[in-house]
Order: structure tokens, then C-alpha cells, then sequence
């Protein structure tokens, strides 16, 4: 059966909501070495987070921080582990308000539109893809992992799949998705409790949208998926290691996106590849598209205008640069050297 392949993605929206990124970049730096210093006092990571082989020597460091890549898998893992302690204070503490406070907006009207501009056309691609397997839509039922602020559960219920149900472990984010969207709409749970729901739920897809990577156990997640006879289908994003990575290395003044905090390991083709023949997912549809060029564009332009000799040149950067990003990050996707995939699997 032939895949469904797509690359690319129109950076406009992309630069309109994360405006912050470009006005905050300071204090957002400070919090990523708060976080990459607190990371590196975990203790060490022995076997890959996603094939579970042992790992060799570290492969380079950014703040402070070693990485390794799993010779068996491809797999980019950081060098410590991701304890109850450092997830707990990324994730819950405070009832997950302080990590949920950059995805919980102060009004519907925002609410919406990001909705729309980020999260409409994931759905979109989805249904794309289950029409191209002869599904429709409409007729399956979804459970959204890594829930967040609901916006990925708002999205399929303004297409109108439905039933849909969104699980979250931070308090504060599933308020504020159930004022949003519905009271029901968000479901709150423990950390602990990520795989026996995983086993349990009785829908046809299960989502989790840039969630993989934030798990303290991504392997028990699948597997638990992979045995739950309900589920038929997959659909899933994760960062990938790409040119993202060596971007925030070559700009260590400016803020990284890519690989911090609750990012502690990346995902490859060559990862995904094993991750899937090991649980019995095959795949089915892709899209690969990243922000490659959005991050060098952002970190030179925030390097030209913090820098009083460079800022004479942060306008004509802009002119010129802007324009051209869509087409620059286009080339990067169609390599799969994106800093993103969204994957549809199915149950070999």
C-alpha cells in the first residue's frame, strides 16, 4: 500500500505566535540553563531512551550538557536521566502551571486562532491520510495522550471527530482546556498512570502530539499501545535531531528551541524505523516539515539587534532573509532533515 508523504509547512502562523521567542529570548535563555543545570545533576543515562541498548561515549555538549547517539537505533539521547524528580518539577509542580504557562492564553479569541493557525492542519493532514486507507474519519473514535491545553482536541472536534477524549497531567492546563473547549473534553491523571491508560482506552486512534519525548518511559507508552486491541491506529509528532540542533549550538546567546528542558533526547528516521519494527506499527502517512529556518532566522536577527555594532544590519536581514525562509526550509524537509514528523501509524 502506498504511503502518504508531504513536506513543508507555510511559516507565517509559526512566526506570528511565537513572537515571545523573539522578545523574551534573555529570560528564556536563563530559564534553559536553569534547566540544563538542573538536568545535569540526574544521574547518568546507561541505555538509549528509545531501543533500550547500551550507550558509548558522548558525541558533543551544549550547555553543559552531554549527548549521545545510539549506535544500534540512530536515537540522539542526553546523557542523564529523566528522574520523578526533574519531570516533576518540569511538569507538575505548581500544578503544571509554570510549564503550561507559555500554551495557556488569556482569552478565547486566542485560543482559537492557535487552534487554527498550528493545530487545524494537523487534524487536516490526519484525515487526509485515513481517507487515503479508505477510513473515514468520522466514523473512528480518538484519545488525545499529552493533552496540553486541548488545543489538538478542540481541533478535531471543530472538524467534528468525535467522540474525542484528551489525557493530561498538569492540572492547570486541563482547567483551562475544559473552560475552552468543554468540561469533559480534558481528562486529568498522574504521571504513573500514562501506560495502564494507554492499555485501557477503548478508541480506534490514539494521538500524542510532541509528547513522546517528554515521557519518562516512551517504550512501556508504545507497548502498551501496541497491545491495546482497541487501537488501530497512531498518530504522532517528535522533534527530530536536525539542523535545529547544530543552529543553537553556533548561537549560544540565544534562547534554544529545539534541544532544552523537557527535551532531553531527539528522535531520527533511523530511531522511528526501530521503535516501529519493534512494537508492530507500520508506517503509513507522513509529514515532515521543521522550523530550521524560523531558528536561524531568529537567532541572527536577535544577535544583530542585541549587539549595538550589528543592529544597523537586523533591517535589511529581515527584507531579505524573511522571504525565503519557506523556500530554504522546503529543501531541508524533502531531505527529512526537518526539526519535525508527524507520523500516522497502523498495527502490522
Amino acid at each position: 500500500m502506498a504511503k502518504l508523504v508531504k513536506f513543508g509547512k507555510p511559516s507565517g502562523p509559526l512566526l506570528e505566535q511565537k513572537q515571545s521567542f523573539f522578545k523574551e529570548n534573555e529570560s528564556r535563555l536563563h530559564a534553559a540553563q536553569q534547566w540544563a543545570a538542573s538536568y545535569v545533576k540526574q544521574p547518568r543515562r546507561t541505555t538509549c531512551k528509545n531501543c533500550d541498548a547500551a550507550l558509548g561515549k558522548g558525541a558533543f555538549r551544549k550547555l553543559g550538557v552531554e549527548y549521545m547517539i545510539c549506535t544500534r537505533c540512530g536515537h540522539l539521547n542526553g546523557a542523564h536521566q529523566d528522574t520523578d524528580t526533574f519531570c516533576s518539577s518540569l511538569y507538575t509542580e505548581d500544578g503544571g502551571a509554570s510549564y503550561g504557562k507559555t500554551y495557556v492564553l488569556d482569552n478565547r479569541p486566542a485560543f482559537e486562532k492557535r487552534r487554527d493557525d498550528i493545530y487545524l492542519p494537523k487534524v487536516e493532514f490526519l484525515m487526509e491520510a485515513l481517507h487515503a486507507l479508505g477510513e473515514d474519519p468520522h466514523a473512528l473514535s480518538y484519545a488525545d495522550f499529552g493533552a496540553g491545553s486541548g488545543y489538538f482536541v478542540a481541533a478535531l472536534k471543530s472538524l467534528g471527530l468525535d467522540p474525542v477524549t484528551g489525557y493530561e497531567v498538569s492540572e492547570s492546563q486541563v482547567c483551562f482546556a475544559n473552560a475552552m473547549i468543554d468540561k469533559n473534553a480534558v481528562t486529568l491523571h498522574s504521571p504513573s498512570d500514562s501506560v495502564a491508560l494507554g492499555t485501557s482506552v477503548q478508541v480506534d486512534v490514539a494521538s500524542m502530539i510532541g509528547v513522546l519525548e517528554h515521557l519518562q518511559d516512551p517504550r512501556g507508552m508504545l507497548a502498551s499501545l501496541a497491545a491495546n486491541e482497541h487501537i488501530r491506529y497512531l498518530y504522532f509528532s517528535v522533534p527530530l535531531f536536525s539542523l535545529c540542533v547544530f543552529i543553537e549550538m553556533a548561537f549560544p546567546e540565544v534562547m534554544p528551541r529545539q534541544l532544552t528542558a523537557g527535551h532531553t533526547h531527539l528522535y531520527t528516521e533511523s530511531s522511528i524505523d526501530w521503535l516501529c519494527n519493534e512494537f508492530g506499527f507500520e508506517r503509513m502517512a507522513e509529514w515532515w516539515f521543521g522550523t530550521d529556518m524560523v531558528d536561524l532566522y531568529r537567532s541572527m536577527l536577535v544577535t544583530f539587534e542585541s549587539h549595538q555594532e550589528l543592529a544597523c544590519v537586523a533591517g535589511d536581514f529581515d527584507i531579505s532573509f524573511k522571504p525565503a525562509i519557506d523556500a530554504m526550509q522546503l529543501a531541508l524537509d524533502e531531505r527529512q532533515f526537518s526539526s519535525e514528523v508527524h507520523m500516522l501509524l497502523c498495527k502490522k
